[in-house]
């Protein structure tokens, strides 16, 4: 029986050119030989199987050739090329820093980093994983990485960069690899599978190369693997199955659905998907992917950002021309909220199937007639009452607001500022600084708003208090505050002190709602003052002896004490 070697070995790349994805990295170390400006170390970070290793080699294989190219490659023909092919070349040195990590290791490379090479111009030191050396072992490594001899070179290749400590970083070139793009690795697959005459559908190498998540070697194992399972003929359907990959078909299949508002199909093709193994929560993630993919398609600038093969592109845009950007921007928040919240979920099928319920009606005739119906568009304008005779229209949708022509519309942007106000303000005027004469939306609906009383208002109030029993300090405040009611429905509650007043401030919102409801009058307004003696604005007392001043203007008798005792006040 021949022996079968595995793709990612047979095919792995000798020469720069040959690379896949990388061409920033081979560039600049092409550039580097033929100018003759090398580095006495490099640090090669990425992800898994993106070629860090493979252009290590070449690297060390070019910077020993005879007869480099004008370009930067090697000849591959002269005795060291040669001897480096066959692996039997002495003058590169790798070591896996994995399993060789102790200090006893690196002691012993630096015992060989004195030999000269005895063929060729430079020895390659390769330390692979380097990440993974003890603290002692980078130690002992420093010295001799910054000074290390003429023909020496140190090639340091690792997965994760921030485990490198920066004594090491300031040492070395760092060369950043990318994940090769789906495409780049497509690419490579069909090359491959001429090359083993193999049989294949460009669909199912897409798929194989976004299964790899940018890693060549993982596609080429894939690739290995799919070949044996499909008998040298790779089809998308057999790839998709064997992968465990979830078809793009139920994807379209479910988006048309959507569109439809068909609730039943949309069920009965999830439920499928779970009983052929599928996860939910990969399942909803794949759905956002989908929708994704369908907004990127619906304009011709990003179209380019589809990692898919054409045919698939062109299932994207017509199914993008059927969909409106509204309609994906709120079903990839519904998925998104799903995702967030699919850990935490006690019944993670049901948080599935509520979103896709959601998504179903996004579309749907129902909620088409509900905007159509919508008696007034409110933009940027401020509710206005009418005491008389009041209609209710929708105001977002959710709060009743009350419209009038007797009074002119105010625009929100020459209000007061809602969300905050001015402690100076505050002091000039006892009523709330923000309090508009616009009424605050509501929620309730339209009432007979019969004439009030003071006792109808203050009773009102005694009852919220009791509601917010709980919270002793709401609930003194209110029993103990005066309540005045204006000839113009305003409702005006006194507080103590400015502490007090920030507090009903976020309250006043709900306190309204509730006292609108009790007195069934949705024409009332509330407000809140402070007492007059808490508007001061005499100087504070800070030192000791201004609190000792303001303390003897109200008691004298401090005085005497002072007197009597010979006392001093400290500073």
């Amino acid at each position: 029986m021949e022996n079968f070697i595995v793709s990612a070995r047979k095919y792995r790349p000798q020469l720069f050119n040959t690379v896949v994805g990388q061409g920033h990295i081979t560039n600049t170390l092409k550039n580097a030989i033929i100018q003759k400006q090398l580095a006495q170390a490099y640090l090669f970070c990425g992800p898994r199987g993106v070629g860090k290793t493979t252009c290590a080699r070449i690297f060390a294989k070019t910077i020993n050739c005879f007869n480099v190219s004008s370009n930067g490659e090697a000849c591959d023909k002269c005795e060291s090329c040669l001897s480096f092919n066959s692996g039997a070349s002495l003058n590169v040195y790798e070591l896996d820093a994995a399993s060789n990590n102790s200090v006893e290791d690196i002691r012993n490379l630096v015992d060989q980093v004195r030999f000269a090479p005895q063929l060729g111009e430079y020895k390659v030191y390769i330390i692979d994983e380097v990440h993974m050396l003890s603290a002692a072992a980078f130690n002992a490594f420093l010295k001799t990485l910054e000074e290390p001899p003429k023909h020496a070179k140190f090639i340091l290749a690792t997965t994760e960069k921030h485990k490198i400590i920066p004594t090491i970083l300031s040492r070395c070139q760092v060369f950043n690899f990318n994940r090769i793009k789906v495409e780049d690795i497509s690419n490579h697959l069909a090359f491959m599978a001429e090359s083993e005459h193999v049989k294949f559908e460009q669909e199912a190498l897409h798929i194989i190369a976004q299964k790899a998540d940018g890693g060549l070697r993982d596609a080429c194992s894939m690739f290995d693997q799919m070949v044996a399972f499909t008998e040298n003929n790779l089809t998308y359907k057999q790839v998709v199955e064997n992968l465990h990959v979830l078809d793009y078909d139920y994807y379209f299949k479910l988006t048309d659905a959507f569109l439809g508002s068909r609730l039943p199909e949309i069920m009965v093709v999830f439920d499928d998907i779970l009983k052929k193994g599928f996860d939910s929560h990969n399942f909803i993630i794949g759905l956002g992917e989908h929708l994704r993919n369908i907004l990127v398609s619906k304009d011709v600038q990003t179209l380019g950002l589809l990692e898919v093969s054409d045919a698939l592109k062109q299932k994207y845009a017509i199914q993008a021309a059927n969909c409106t950007v509204q309609f994906l921007l709120k079903s990839l928040s519904i998925i998104s909220k799903t995702d967030v919240n699919y850990k935490s979920a006690k019944n993670q099928r049901l948080l599935v199937e509520m979103a896709l319920m959601q998504l179903c009606y996004l579309n749907s005739p129902l909620e088409t007639e509900k905007k159509n119906d919508e008696s007034v568009v409110v933009s940027n304008e401020a509710p206005v009452i009418k005491q008389n005779n009041p209609v209710i229209t929708n105001f977002n949708n959710d709060a009743p607001v009350i419209k009038t022509a007797s009074k002119p519309v105010i625009p929100f942007n020459q209000l007061k500022n809602t969300a905050s106000f001015s402690l100076k303000d505050a002091l000039t005027d006892k009523t709330l600084p923000h309090e508009s004469s616009a009424p605050e939306r509501s929620n309730e609906v339209a009432y007979v708003n019969e004439e009030l009383t003071l006792e109808m208002i203050k009773e009102a109030v005694l009852r919220y208090a009791k509601a917010k029993e709980q919270n002793k300090s709401i609930y003194v405040s209110l029993t103990e505050a005066p309540v005045v009611l204006t000839p113009s429905n305003e409702i005006v509650i006194t507080l103590l002190n400015h502490s007090q007043l920030e507090k009903f401030q976020e309250l006043k919102q709900d306190m309204l709602d509730v006292l609108r409801k009790d007195l069934r009058n949705n024409i009332i307004v509330l407000k809140f003052s402070i007492k007059e003696d808490d508007i001061s604005t005499s100087v504070k007392a800070f030192t000791p002896k201004e609190k000792f001043k303001v303390m003897s203007e109200k008691n004298s008798a401090l005085l005497d004490l002072k007197k009597r005792f010979d006392l001093d006040i400290e500073y």
